[in-house]
């Protein structure tokens, strides 16, 4: 707390702010902050922290707070991750979401997004029931035209809807939008003193948004260890395996993700197979994953929102190529998609549902992003030619456009020894709520040095 307080300080934040805030919806994260208070040198915790969202999201008051982190708790391990897309309100991040933010299975949670908030509460449903995140939902700052006082005296829609929905699934909320509206009020200054536009901050802004979200992750153990309806992190020692008479050995599980942690003392020849319910992994189609796709022209959003499967992939690089009787404004776009191991793989229209003749490409028509940003960029060129008395031609889609993604396993299906402390990733996306058994062929969890498993387990 006093390392918390004179990080705050040296921020140049009102000493009211560095004492932190009484929020009892922080027992949403106490796993996360526990974890973090209670590293130590010798036993380091790991903690995957993950920012997702559009621009607000995007901007530099996330590299504060994983600086606060970082500086707080100097012996954990953090892996940081922010895939947050400029301009895609909840509507489009929740298809970008299947790439982005499941396959990714965060410890810890920050998520702020415009738009539907059907859609919002969509995403924060589906981390919940696919991954073991804790969970941070935060209300918005004042745009450019809004009244602070106005703001204050009635308490807007969307923020009431995303108190909501923190409340219905179990996660910190903080109510960004009362600070800024009281700051504002108590400065009397127009919420633009801190934007650089319409919404997005400057820098005092970004710094001011920095020291909202942060004063509030305290390690506060009154409020418990963390909540079960945000799910479970469990650690089970290696000793939990059973020796099988074929000379296996297995371990039953429910959860979605499991992890082995390494001792060091592994033996150098030892090598096992890894099974999931007797089955080979590369095989199970949910312990795969697809990256989210390249960009689309002229933008940097996604050419694509959300590209799945219907058949089991296998580990390659894929490639879309537009031909030429697309369309130029990208409306309609005939393509042929072609995988580095499968090979060509069929063609399809944009303005059709697609699935590729292996069943290992399927796309839905909604989820093209490449007509918009054609039409966006010439927006600009037609503004730009009037406003200057310029003459720049108009842009059409590039000849050959290329969109480009990867197929990978979220598994390890032949495991090795490892130096010690070696986190690996045994599985992912195995259904939950469901018992489940991983088997090691070869060799026992003590010849591998394996010393736990850390199993996610979603609630």
């Amino acid at each position: 707390m006093r390392k918390l307080a004179g990080y705050m300080m040296m921020l140049g934040i009102c000493g009211a702010l560095a004492a932190g805030v009484d929020n009892p919806t922080a027992r949403y994260i106490q796993r996360s902050m526990k974890a973090m208070a209670e590293s130590t040198a010798e036993r380091p915790a790991t903690l995957r922290v993950f920012f997702y969202g559009q621009s607000i999201v995007a901007q530099n008051w996330t590299q504060t707070i994983e600086k606060q982190l970082k500086e707080t708790y100097p012996t954990v391990r953090f892996e940081f991750c922010k895939r947050a897309i400029g301009g895609f309100t909840s509507e489009a991040l929740i298809r970008t979401a299947e790439h982005d933010l499941y396959s990714w299975n965060p410890d810890l949670l920050f998520f702020h997004v415009y738009g539907s908030l059907k859609q919002y509460e969509g995403i924060v449903r589906k981390t919940r029931e696919t991954t073991a995140a804790e969970i941070i939902l935060w209300s918005s700052h004042l745009s450019r035209n809004q009244d602070p006082k106005a703001m204050a005296a009635k308490r807007d829609d969307r923020s009431l809807g995303i108190q909501d929905i923190a409340k219905r699934y179990h996660c910190m909320y903080i109510d960004l939008n009362k600070k800024w509206c009281d700051m504002l009020n108590a400065e009397g200054k127009p919420a633009g003193d801190y934007l650089t536009d319409g919404i997005h901050l400057n820098p005092e802004g970004c710094r001011r948004y920095a020291a909202f979200i942060g004063e509030e992750l305290l390690r506060r153990p009154e409020l418990g260890d963390g909540d079960a309806a945000s799910g479970a992190i469990r650690t089970v020692p290696a000793s939990a395996f059973v020796a099988q008479p074929d000379g296996s050995h297995e371990l039953t599980f429910e959860g979605t993700r499991v992890v082995a942690i390494s001792n060091g003392q592994g033996q150098a020849n030892a090598q096992a197979t890894v099974l999931l319910d007797g089955k080979p992994l590369a095989g199970q189609k949910e312990l795969w994953a697809l990256t989210r796709t390249s960009t689309g022209p002229y933008i940097w959003m996604p050419a694509i929102k959300c590209v799945s499967f219907r058949e089991t992939p296998v580990a390659e690089d894929w490639k879309l190529v537009c031909l030429p009787d697309s369309t130029p404004d990208g409306k309609k776009l005939h393509f042929k998609v072609i995988g580095s191991v499968t090979g060509e793989d069929g063609e399809g229209w944009s303005t059709e549902a697609f699935v590729s003749k292996s069943g290992r490409v399927a796309i839905e028509a909604r989820d093209w992003h490449v007509a918009w940003p054609i039409l966006y960029r010439n927006q600009n060129i037609t503004r730009r030619n009037q406003e200057k008395n310029e003459n720049t031609p108009p842009a059409y889609l590039p000849k050959d456009f290329t969109v480009t993604w990867k197929s990978y396993p979220t598994f390890t299906d032949r495991y090795a020894p490892a130096p010690a402390g070696a986190r690996t990733l045994l599985i992912q996306g195995s259904s939950p709520r469901q018992r489940h058994t991983l088997t090691l062929q070869g060799a026992s969890p003590q010849q591998l040095g394996i010393e736990s498993l850390q199993i996610n387990c979603p609630n």
